[in-house]
């Protein structure tokens, strides 16, 4: 499987060093991340919310995962964002389609007004980031609050599950050719 990280309005050292963390949870694939920054798409930003529609930059990563001719993409972006209902998104995925995005603001602790911390940001973007993907392989909700794939809807809940998978997600994923480490596994 090859997995490319593709920057959106994001630090490209965040990107590499999630790319070097992604290949250690999938030792089978082959992750890369892209030099060339993708733009966020034309009507994305809605300067009234002052965020960006999640759906128009997941259709955008599509076509991007199209042009790359990749297995999966991931869109790390340093952009705000909403979908539908939901006052704003960690990240969004295309179930089963190879596509994911996730937006790093909410994940940096100085945006809930405390002193910035590497650490615990890239370990929360690390968790949405395999969060996403599995949705992108095709994994839904897992009811399991300490599995990665756990629904989020605070930064509080993030914090609260493991970066890894539970051996049911986990067993999902390696029957789709998917092999993550025991590192990276529920006990």
């Amino acid at each position: 499987m090859r997995l490319v990280l593709v920057p959106m309005l994001e630090d490209k050292n965040t990107v590499l060093e999630l790319a070097r963390l992604l290949s250690r949870v999938y030792p089978g694939a082959t992750v890369e991340a892209v030099d060339k920054e993708m733009e966020p798409p034309p009507g994305s930003y809605n300067e009234a919310r002052g965020q960006y529609r999640s759906e128009q930059i997941l259709f955008a990563a599509a076509a991007l995962r199209e042009a790359l001719s990749t297995d999966a993409v991931l869109v790390v972006a340093g952009v705000d964002a909403y979908a539908d209902a939901l006052n704003f998104v960690f990240g969004e995925a295309l179930l089963g389609e190879g596509v994911a995005v996730v937006y790093t603001p909410r994940l940096r602790p100085e945006y809930y007004g405390y002193e910035p911390d590497k650490e615990l940001f890239m370990e929360r973007l690390l968790k949405e980031s395999m969060h996403e993907l599995g949705h992108a392989f095709g994994l839904e909700h897992c009811p399991n609050p300490l599995c990665v794939m756990s629904f989020s809807n605070s930064i509080l809940e993030v914090d609260y599950k493991k970066p890894a998978y539970c051996t049911r997600c986990a067993a999902k994923l390696m029957s789709k050719g998917i092999t993550v480490s025991k590192e990276y596994i529920l006990e």
